[in-house]
């Protein structure tokens, strides 16, 4: 249980910016690595809830939090399935994978993030510039 209410937790204090970019050290320090396959799998039984019950920006938001716990648990070869989920509806998640990356010298990987992210959505401009600024600054 305790996973599935840090996961709503992080939802309502999110709200008011008690997370703001934060989130990945707040998984750091709640010991994700050792339940990531865990914090996986109920994070997509919370998306299919939100989702069916039409709460759109929460089923968004869940998305988030699988990427952050991703980054915190140093699991880069599960970015480019998350960011293909995400898609260009939120940065933030995708820039926190990408700088994880680009961290652990992981060019490949964090243009895979990019890549998977770039479709039709609210950021696509941002997803395209940044691929743009990684192929610039030699990191392919």
């Amino acid at each position: 249980m305790f996973w599935r209410d840090f996961l709503e937790v992080l939802g309502e204090t999110g709200d008011f910016g008690g997370t703001f970019r934060q989130e990945t050290q707040v998984f750091l320090h709640a010991g994700v690595q050792s339940d990531l396959e865990l914090v996986d799998d109920l994070v997509a039984e919370l998306h299919r809830e939100y989702t069916a019950a039409r709460w759109d920006f929460r089923a968004l938001e869940v998305l988030g939090r699988r990427a952050y716990a991703q980054v915190a648990a140093g699991a880069v070869d599960r970015f480019a399935a998350t960011a293909a989920m995400l898609g260009s509806e939120d940065w933030q998640p995708l820039d926190a994978m990408v700088a994880c990356a680009l961290r652990r010298g992981d060019a490949t990987t964090a243009c895979a993030v990019l890549r998977a992210a770039d479709r039709p959505g609210f950021h696509q401009d941002w997803v395209r510039r940044r691929a743009r600024e990684v192929e610039q600054e030699g990191h392919t």
